[in-house]
């Protein structure tokens, strides 16, 4: 416990939450005080809370999954490192070392999938995406596959279609999406060609589409807009920034459920 003193107007900063509290007024054995905190970090009297306060147990702002998501970070990072090796070992006729590396890369796996669930369980409390469907239309089936296990991971539910033609199939015989992440350069039907195909259907009014390409919008002469591609991502996209564009883009939506 830090004790200090204080006097009136003088404040009390705990930068790390951004919080402070500052000494308003001092008469005989009362102390008033006045509390700055933002609205994740819940502020009580003790006598509030039913049970005994202890901080190491009460402070961790709501629905915070830093640990957990640094943990899935540190595992996926192995992963990667594990997935060069074997490359390496293989490209070298290291068939036994390539082997160990597979088990290895096996225990890495697992061990991302549990760190996954841990930080799965908080967002059942406030599953601010849960629900929000998305397509992603990708005709390279490792980079589909990737994109859409990282939005899962996010809270969205996630189809896949291989290329435009398929896009437009799915769109008419299944619900439609909240969204439709769409590349643009791919076989039978392009991105453009899709695009164009869905807006003048207007079943499809009000979808959000957009697109992730290695071209520019420029290159392929489309407009950014309603009536056109919602927002353009360039390849390679990050996919960490994708999925907050992604939580704005679809706040309006969000709120009015």
């Amino acid at each position: 416990m830090l004790v200090l003193s204080r006097r009136p107007s003088q404040k009390i900063v705990f930068p790390s939450i951004s919080a402070s509290i500052e000494v308003l007024r001092v008469r005989g054995n009362t102390v008033r005080f006045g509390i700055e905190a933002p609205r994740g970090v819940p502020v009580a009297r003790e006598e509030l809370l039913g049970v005994p306060f202890s901080p190491v147990a009460h402070w961790q702002p709501a629905n915070d999954q830093r640990p957990a998501a640094h943990a899935i970070a540190n595992q996926m990072h192995a992963t990667g490192m594990a997935l060069a090796l074997l490359r390496e070992q293989l490209n070298r006729g290291m068939i036994p070392e390539a082997h160990s590396t597979i088990d290895k890369l096996e225990e890495e796996l697992k061990t991302t999938v549990a760190a996954w669930r841990q930080a799965k369980e908080p967002q059942a409390s406030k599953p601010a995406l849960a629900g929000r469907k998305g397509l992603v239309v990708e005709d390279n089936q490792n980079e589909r596959e990737l994109l859409a296990g990282f939005l899962r991971l996010a809270g969205f539910e996630v189809a896949t279609a291989g290329d435009g033609a398929d896009a437009l199939d799915y769109l008419s015989g299944q619900p439609r999406p909240d969204f439709m992440l769409l590349d643009m350069i791919m076989p039978r039907c392009d991105g453009p060609a899709t695009l164009r195909s869905i807006r003048s259907d207007p079943r499809f009014d009000g979808l959000k589409i957009f697109a992730v390409s290695g071209a520019s919008p420029s290159q392929l002469s489309l407009a950014c807009g309603p009536q056109a591609v919602d927002r353009w991502f360039p390849k390679p996209v990050d996919p960490n920034s994708l999925v907050q564009a992604l939580h704005h883009e679809l706040r309006p939506a969000l709120e009015s459920v």
